[in-house]
């Protein structure tokens, strides 16, 4: 009997430990299986961001001969267009607000004016001319039509952004030629001045008046006695 008991004390041990194996290992499962599809979308973001660089990059590269020359005329247009930039800030003061700090008289401003206009029109018309190059190559297929797009593409940028600083330009031009008057600190001054003269006239016109009020019953009263005596 005693073994019979023994035998079933086991046999139920034993049930409860695979009960409790399977499900932990079952958990452990799940857990490994969250792990992995946690970290499976991550590696699909990548790839996905990786393939979108290489299609710009296949986008932006230009293999011809004839693309080749345009795209190194394009970044000198750049670089230019980058170093008159530098000038201008230079030239003006340019603060981290983009306000001009430097005044000027209105003949050297429009001078300033013209000269940073006509170098920026004169890249503007050196890009104009290169989307005309960049029409014929397309037409006699010197380029390829991906090769056009993006190096038009660029083109266009600059164009816009050498219109930009033309305009900026201007407004800085017009912030150095307008004097800057004292219009804002006289009236403060002013104020000062006329509030002292305030404070400081009935104070003395108070003093004069009661040293008179003080003298006068004192001389007048020495003059009675005087006179009370000599009776």
């Amino acid at each position: 009997m005693k073994t019979k008991w023994f035998s079933k004390i086991l046999a139920s041990l034993v049930a409860i430990t695979l009960v409790l194996g399977s499900a932990s290992f079952a958990s452990a499962k799940g857990s490994d299986n969250k792990k992995t599809e946690q970290k499976n979308p991550v590696k699909k973001e990548d790839k996905s961001s990786k393939n979108k660089e290489k299609e710009k990059e296949k986008k932006v590269a230009v293999k011809s001969k004839t693309g080749k020359t345009v795209e190194k005329r394009l970044n000198t247009i750049d670089s230019s267009i980058q170093k008159i930039t530098k000038s201008i800030n230079s030239y003006f003061d340019v603060s981290e607000d983009g306000t001009a700090d430097k005044e000027l008289s209105k003949k050297t401003a429009s001078k300033k004016y013209n000269s940073y206009k006509g170098k920026l029109k004169a890249e503007i018309n050196k890009l104009r001319a290169i989307d005309k190059q960049l029409a014929s190559y397309k037409k006699k297929r010197k380029v390829s039509n991906s090769e056009f797009d993006a190096l038009a593409e660029k083109s266009k940028e600059l164009q816009k952004l050498a219109a930009d600083e033309i305009e900026r330009v201007r407004s800085l031009v017009e912030q150095a030629s307008t004097p800057k008057t004292e219009e804002e600190t006289t009236p403060a001054e002013s104020d000062e001045t006329t509030n002292g003269s305030e404070e400081t006239t009935p104070a003395e016109s108070g003093e004069t008046i009661n040293t008179s009020e003080e003298t006068t019953p004192t001389d007048l009263g020495e003059t009675t006695t005087s006179t009370d005596s000599a009776v």
